[in-house]
């Protein structure tokens, strides 16, 4: 990637997040100038989400300190409502499947602590859903092979949408701290050094 383009997807992601903060629920805390100096972070997560370890080692490679514990912890990010699906999106000629979507989503709600209190979740948040699909050809004569080709796309499916949640935990904390944790956290969305990352963001 040419430095052009690196500088133009760190604006580009700036510019988003800016336009994302205004539907946050945080109250700028004056002091904080790191989005890691909002404390630690817990992932509150439903019992049996495919993706809860592989949220908590995208945070940590996002350098958030996570919590051991809601207890101990300073930001609470809630994921629930996992749906894993499969839809026909078109027929071939003889009314057999040609084309299928695959799709990966779940629920995320963020909340942080105020005035040396926990962090608890208000009842005027709403749930933001984040999703990710994909496409692929279907051929009955090659079923093995199409199981396989569903099978990494799912895994590819996963990954996208882990980073997903951490680009929007990102750009939700980014309203409780200075400007310049709004361009380091830009800086975090460009290091997911995918196209429609970004684009996924405001979706």
């Amino acid at each position: 990637m040419t430095d052009h383009l690196r500088n133009a997807r760190h604006a580009v992601a700036g510019l988003m997040l800016s336009a994302l903060l205004v539907s946050c629920g945080f109250h700028p805390r004056g002091s904080v100038t790191r989005l890691t100096d909002l404390g630690s972070i817990y992932v509150d997560a439903s019992r049996n989400l495919s993706i809860t370890e592989a949220v908590r080692e995208a945070l940590t490679d996002a350098a958030f300190v996570l919590a051991r514990n809601r207890d101990e912890a300073d930001i609470l990010l809630r994921l629930t409502d996992e749906e894993q699906g499969e839809r026909v999106v078109s027929v071939n000629s003889t009314g057999r499947v040609s084309e299928y979507e695959l799709s990966h989503a779940v629920k995320m709600l963020i909340a942080g602590s105020e005035g040396g209190n926990a962090p608890a979740y208000s009842q005027n948040q709403n749930f933001n859903r984040v999703e990710v699909t994909r496409e692929y050809t279907y051929d009955e004569t090659n079923v093995l092979g199409k199981q396989n080709e569903a099978r990494i796309l799912r895994a590819e499916m996963k990954e996208e949408l882990v980073r997903q949640i951490v680009l929007r935990t990102n750009a939700t904390l980014a309203r409780s701290v200075s400007p310049t944790a709004i361009n380091d956290s830009s800086r975090h969305v460009a290091s997911f050094d995918r196209p429609d990352a970004i684009d996924n963001l405001v979706h």
